[in-house]
């Protein structure tokens, strides 16, 4: 995280999206706990999040939680 170019995509404001849904007419919930499991990750940038225990050597496959581009790379797919 500390050597990482950082993502300026900007992350909205709670009080702006507040501010949107006085307006709204509709309504849709989503449930982004699990968000960014369902985003892959480029095979090239698996090896940057590998890890080791003692059951083995791993990557992962998707976004994991923690990369410090991880919010504003899941904001720009939301976004879209």
């Amino acid at each position: 995280n500390q050597i990482t170019t950082k993502d300026a995509f900007p992350l909205p404001r709670i009080d702006d999206i507040y501010d949107q849904l006085t307006t709204a007419t509709y309504f849709t919930k989503f449930d982004f706990k699990a968000g960014y499991f369902q985003v892959p990750l480029d095979k090239s940038d698996r090896p940057k999040t590998a890890f080791s225990t003692r059951d083995g050597h791993f990557q992962f496959k998707v976004l994991p939680q923690g990369l410090t581009n991880g919010p504003p790379t899941f904001q720009r797919i939301v976004n879209q």
